[in-house]
């Protein structure tokens, strides 16, 4: 889904990340809670989520963690389909995974590669996080996208796009939002 987040320009991110954020989510429950990154959702005074046929619907913060980087917006709904976690133990170097990501309203763009790292980040800006997934798909759309096994199942967060430092975007494990829930 896409996000449009609209932030008071009064608030200190707006500096770094501007007053009119877009982003990707995925629905993680069928209760209507979405999983994004945090600085989609940072100070937001409004967000609008985009499904896929088009339909818009208010979103609220429901949840943010500072730590981890990931925020969860939850949309009105009952009995929505929703993606599933990978079992914990079922990453490794060299797995293949696709990114699914927002590229505006009803776009989605998908980019496959292959996971190369699961070291840590260390983003003294962002986060510090002792595990990340790192790969070699780029990430197509906004961030906040998911990142899937072959098998649809959630392997985490799509946060950065590092292409132009290592050739490499960056994901948050689904293992710190099932920590957290």
């Amino acid at each position: 889904m896409d996000l449009r987040v609209t932030i008071s320009e009064s608030h200190p991110s707006t500096r770094n990340l501007g007053s009119e954020r877009m982003g990707s989510g995925t629905i993680v429950d069928p209760e209507g809670y979405i999983l994004t990154v945090h600085y989609v959702t940072l100070g937001a005074e409004s967000i609008t989520v985009t499904l896929s046929d088009g339909e818009q619907l208010p979103g609220e913060l429901a949840a943010q963690d500072f730590e981890s980087g990931l925020a969860l917006v939850k949309i009105p709904g009952q009995g929505l389909p929703f993606i599933r976690p990978a079992p914990l133990d079922s990453l490794s170097l060299g797995q293949p995974a696709l990114i699914v990501a927002s590229s505006g309203e009803t776009g989605r763009r998908v980019s496959g590669g292959y996971v190369t790292s699961m070291e840590s980040y260390d983003g003294h800006w962002e986060y510090m996080l002792e595990k990340t997934i790192r790969l070699t798909a780029l990430n197509p759309g906004f961030g906040g996208g998911i990142l899937a096994d072959l098998k649809g199942r959630m392997m985490g967060v799509v946060s950065l796009n590092l292409n132009e430092i290592g050739k490499f975007s960056l994901a948050i494990p689904a293992e710190f939002y099932l920590q957290n829930e």
